[in-house]
């Protein structure tokens, strides 16, 4: 346990300033460090997923990449946004025609299974990564609004660790799933997320959009909400597939969507609550 304690602080404390780095000094073709980052990991994370869902990496499983990467270069070349709605639709028809004839084999037993792991595969994590690419591409977003995004995240997984140990020890097990999740834990992380809200923009407001009260607890508490679903569902997933880990890319996180369930949750929440805060000004 202290090991992989070790492990994790480690991959943390050197990952996460890389990370920041990408985003602060080249924000060039919408951060395209980080955005490469992003891709690899969503296509690591996509793998990843369909060796839990089918116990092998399926066409699909590959295909589902296309769709954060359709979502970038939308954002560089400017084409039609509607474009990455197309290829999700598309994606999910496809699935839909390879059941037609693969439903073949069992006499359609399974075709409802299918189809649904197929589907959550095409939206999970490749959809909902490409809404962390949708915010790198708005005009005029800025290396402290995408950074605002990951400190708050980030934040409430730290904050939920931190309050969990400290005040956790009578009231876990109240998610079965996760059963060292403790209420401590959850509530700590929540209102954090909101106070990070307001101290990142008191931090730097010269350097982001006006955000008002509102928008700033809109954007603590979508964060920190998606943010523990993420964390759980994750967990879901992997009791469900009778695994461990989703990957061993990094020493004590696991695999890619170990590393970052939580944004991935989190991500189409801040893109459309910042969309709201952009329109507005």
């Amino acid at each position: 346990m202290e090991k992989n304690l070790r492990d994790r602080l480690i991959t943390v404390f050197l990952g996460v300033p890389v990370v920041l780095g990408m985003i602060f000094f080249v924000p060039q073709y919408n951060f395209i460090a980080f955005s490469i980052f992003l891709l690899a990991m969503t296509f690591i994370g996509s793998l990843e997923m369909s060796r839990m869902l089918f116990g092998k990496v399926t066409l699909i499983g590959y295909l589902a990449f296309i769709l954060p990467l359709v979502q970038y270069l939308q954002g560089i070349v400017g084409f039609n946004s509607q474009i990455p709605d197309l290829i999700y639709v598309a994606l999910l028809l496809l699935s839909f025609m390879i059941e037609i004839k693969a439903g073949e084999k069992d006499e359609f037993k399974l075709s409802l299974e299918r189809a649904g792991k197929n589907a959550l595969l095409i939206t999970y994590p490749g959809y909902m990564a490409s809404f962390f690419l949708k915010l790198l591409a708005i005009e005029g977003i800025t290396s402290y609004a995408v950074m605002m995004f990951l400190v708050i995240a980030f934040g409430n997984d730290i904050f939920a660790y931190v309050f969990g140990r400290l005040f956790g020890k009578n009231n876990k097990g109240i998610v079965k799933v996760s059963p060292n999740k403790s209420l401590a834990g959850f509530i700590g992380s929540f209102f954090s997320a909101i106070a990070l809200s307001f101290g990142y923009y008191a931090l730097f407001k010269d350097n982001l959009p006006y955000i008002s009260v509102l928008y700033r607890i809109l954007l603590g508490v979508g964060v920190s909400i998606s943010a523990n679903v993420g964390d759980l569902i994750e967990s879901v997933f992997k009791r469900s597939a009778g695994v461990k880990d989703s990957g061993n890319l990094f020493p004590g996180r696991g695999g890619a969507l170990d590393s970052m369930d939580s944004e991935i949750a989190s991500a189409p929440l801040f893109f459309l609550i910042f969309k709201l805060i952009m329109e507005a000004m």
